[in-house]
């Protein structure tokens, strides 16, 4: 039993030390909104700060609510060489695994659309406070399609409007979220 209590010590103090050797420094998130969809397409920067390479399983959540439907289409891969790297798809989150040699960067691509049941959208931004870093950098663009949005949780900092859609933009730097990223808007 003894042997066992200290085999989950080492487990549980090598995962901590393996996230505090990786910094999560940088998003840049599209967001699509249509008649029945919201779309996320996002880039993901990790960085190894470690001399050894890394491997690391990472839990990436889905908003979970009545009023929020089935996640489909989910896609997760390391853009250097296009390999998946998703080890489990559940309605409520995916697992997927980042390698890292050491000292480098590499970028996941995430993307997934979800059934839209009501006048709200959601991408959870506040599990960026687990890292216990702000983002570098952020960047997020949403477009809108035939619809009227009502509110957004952030102030954009440009807006476009075209005939049947509209873009919103914002750039953050040493951006620490508070809040996720809503979208309350009216058909």
């Amino acid at each position: 039993m003894r042997s066992y209590l200290i085999f989950i010590f080492i487990l549980i103090a090598s995962i901590k030390t393996l996230s505090q050797n990786i910094d999560f420094f940088k998003e840049d998130l599209k967001f699509r909104l249509s008649e029945n969809y919201f779309e996320v397409d996002g880039d993901y920067y990790f960085r190894n700060n470690s001399l050894n390479p890394l491997t690391l399983k990472l839990k990436y959540p889905f908003p979970q609510d009545s009023i929020f439907g089935k996640i489909d289409s989910v896609k997760c891969f390391n853009l250097s060489d296009l390999s998946s790297s998703i080890n489990i798809i559940k309605q409520e989150y995916m697992m997927f695994t980042i390698s890292i040699p050491a000292s480098e960067s590499k970028v996941y691509r995430i993307t997934y659309r979800q059934q839209l049941l009501n006048n709200r959208a959601l991408y959870i931004l506040t599990t960026t406070q687990q890292w216990n870093k702000p983002f570098e950098q952020a960047s997020y663009e949403l477009v809108v399609e035939n619809l009227h949005v009502d509110s957004l949780t952030f102030i954009p900092d440009n807006v476009e409007v075209f005939k049947d859609s509209t873009k919103y933009y914002w750039k953050k730097k040493n951006f620490m979220p508070d809040r996720n990223f809503e979208v309350f808007f009216s058909r």
